[in-house]
């Protein structure tokens, strides 16, 4: 039995069908310029009709899907998988993929802007952003990755120029949230960081939406994980990565 991957068809990019003899079984899609910036290739979904699971389409479709996006040049790869999914978590860790971080979200409660939050002015924002994307990208190299993708993955965090300016408190704590997802949470204790999530919950309320998420490193306590779970987040989404060159 021969698994391959051919496109779905004319304006359907990135869109494949897993065949197997020739034979449509299942479909993944996949993006050179995801949510992490220029060089990771992600696999946005995959599936497999539940009548050819467990016979290694999904395995090969995503070794296949690895070298589709080693021609787009990029030099690492990463997978979203729904929170609890074994079979997907048991599929990308076959494959090598490590756990990088995880998104969690939480209902809006409107509660009005906490006192003493205020929007950051245009000098403070761009001098913010400075600072942060080198921060993140230090932390980045340090977690392993290569200069380059750390760097895009940065810039692409802080890429949101018509969002509204980050909110803070001084002293360093501040968040940012745009369209319902908060890009950036520093704060240096735990009741800074739960008058901030507070803030970014106006924020998103403000916009008319329902839930605002987050996504926080997946190491244990990592990135603010306990002030995030006490103000009402859970976990939705776990995201893997590994590198391909």
């Amino acid at each position: 039995m021969t698994t391959t991957l051919r496109p779905a068809g004319p304006g359907r990019d990135g869109v494949y069908s897993i065949c197997a003899n020739g034979r449509a079984v299942g479909g993944v899609h996949l993006t050179p310029m995801g949510p992490w910036g220029a060089g990771t290739g992600w696999i946005l979904h995959i599936q497999v009709l539940p009548s050819r699971r467990r016979r290694g389409h999904a395995c090969v479709a995503m070794l296949a899907a690895e070298e589709i996006m080693r021609v787009e040049r990029c030099t690492r790869m990463a997978a979203a998988v729904p929170e609890g999914n074994r079979a997907a978590t048991g599929l990308v860790e076959a494959l090598g993929y490590v756990p990088d971080s995880r998104r969690f979200a939480a209902p809006v409660r409107t509660t009005g802007l906490p006192s003493g939050v205020r929007m950051m002015d245009t000098d403070e924002r761009a001098e913010w952003c400075a600072a942060e994307l080198l921060r993140h990208a230090a932390s980045l190299r340090e977690a392993g990755w290569a200069g380059p993708a750390a760097e895009a993955r940065a810039r692409a965090r802080l890429d949101h120029p018509a969002a509204p300016a980050p909110y803070t408190l001084g002293d360093g704590a501040v968040v940012w949230v745009a369209h319902g997802v908060i890009l950036a949470l520093a704060a240096p204790t735990p009741d800074a960081a739960a008058t901030l999530l507070r803030a970014a919950g106006h924020v998103t309320a403000v916009q008319g939406l329902p839930e605002m998420s987050i996504d926080l490193p997946d190491v244990p306590d990592g990135g603010h994980t306990k002030p995030c779970t006490a103000a009402g987040f859970a976990p939705r989404t776990r995201y893997w990565g590994k590198p391909i060159l």
